[in-house]
């Protein structure tokens, strides 16, 4: 399992090397009821011998696509 890193702030974060192991995104966009959206981000890593697992990359709640946007590609980026 993938260790995760605890920022200053005390929030826990994946690790900074990623890329090599990552496989593939999944974005999650779900119509919230007071009209915002829910915006999740994971990505599906192989860590070694070929076992996957997912992990969480960045969730939040938006008032437009353009936001939904910017979170997702600030949770995708950030691994590059």
């Amino acid at each position: 399992m993938l260790q995760r890193e605890t920022a200053a702030d005390g929030t826990t974060r994946p690790p900074a090397d990623l890329k090599s192991i990552i496989q593939f995104y999944s974005i999650e966009l779900s119509p919230m009821a007071d009209g915002r959206l829910y915006v999740g981000v994971t990505a599906t890593v192989c860590e070694c011998e070929g076992e996957s697992d997912s992990m969480e990359m960045g969730t939040g709640r938006v008032n437009s696509l353009d936001e939904a946007l910017m979170l997702i590609r600030e949770a995708c980026a950030s691994h590059h």
